[in-house]
């Protein structure tokens, strides 16, 4: 795992991070402090082809307030690695929304102020939670590298899952109802009390320019929840990760959403909807979820 940071503003956390397990002896936490440059993605593409060597798998961390955004992910994501190499997968965080904390989840890896260690409320209590495990021998907790790791290794998934699960429910409401007529689903979404939902289609069908007022708004919304909700380069992430053919069918589903769900094209059937959810879910293999 190579997390992109502010590990040297305190001097801590800075170099590779062992695990404390017998399980683990080939992982790593890599430690990175590097602003967004073209020197920086030059950089970080080596440490790409360095770890996913001899099959290895990498997930790679960019912290937003070091300058990166989507545009560096597709570039990252772009690289063509040998063919005895393994895989990689690249992820925006920051802004404490991220259960990649541990000020958000006592289950995280990052602290404050650079470090794997933090001082949180819990209950009222004020309880210091470390993923630790030796400070010497610069060596974390398995539980909390297992926990991101697998976190990220599902998020595409869950994601999307999560969003199919909430469209429906919310048009549950609307029982028995087999269709809505064309545009009708975007006057409905437009109310104020749905605008979480009507934020999360357009993020997924790649409808919200970063920086804008409406990037701004969703990030809100995910710090109250701790809960990440946007789908940034979601076609080029499942490609990448997944394959074609899952990149065709949510290229697919966003062309759907895009035209009858979030614009006045044709009527929208609720079967043929999930049908089309979940063609997209069945070309990401694997659990959703984690104990």
């Amino acid at each position: 795992m190579v997390i992109v940071w502010a590990w040297a503003s305190q001097g801590l956390g800075v170099g590779n991070w062992q695990i404390a397990s017998v399980n683990h002896k080939e992982d790593l936490v890599v430690c990175l402090d590097l602003l967004a440059t073209t020197a920086s993605i030059l950089e970080l593409q080596a440490h790409l082809e360095q770890y996913t060597r001899q099959g290895g798998t990498v997930v790679l961390l960019l912290h937003r307030h070091h300058g990166y955004h989507q545009d560096h992910v597709k570039t990252l994501l772009a690289l063509q690695l040998p063919a005895d190499h393994g895989s990689f997968q690249c992820f925006l965080f920051g802004e404490g929304a991220d259960a990649v904390y541990l000020t958000t989840n006592p289950r995280g890896l990052l602290g404050t102020a650079g470090t794997f260690s933090a001082r949180v409320n819990f209950g009222g209590q004020q309880l210091d939670v470390s993923a630790v495990a030796d400070a010497d021998r610069k060596e974390l907790k398995p539980a909390h590298f297992n926990y991101v790791w697998q976190l990220y290794q599902l998020a595409l998934r869950r994601r999307i899952f999560e969003l199919r699960e909430d469209l429906f429910s919310y048009l549950g409401q609307f029982l028995p109802r087999p269709n809505f007529a064309p545009g009708e689903l975007y006057t409905l979404l437009s109310r104020p009390q749905d605008r979480l939902l009507l934020l999360r289609l357009l993020s997924f069908v790649g409808r919200i320019r970063k920086h804008s007022d409406l990037a701004r708004e969703i990030r809100i919304f995910e710090r109250n929840n701790n809960n990440i909700l946007t789908f940034e380069d979601c076609g080029i992430q499942l490609e990448a990760a997944y394959g074609p053919l899952a990149a065709e069918q949510h290229n697919a589903l966003v062309t759907f959403l895009r035209q009858n769900l979030l614009a006045s094209g044709e009527a929208v059937h609720v079967v043929d909807l999930r049908k089309r959810f979940d063609g997209l879910l069945l070309q990401i293999p694997g659990p959703t979820y984690f104990s």
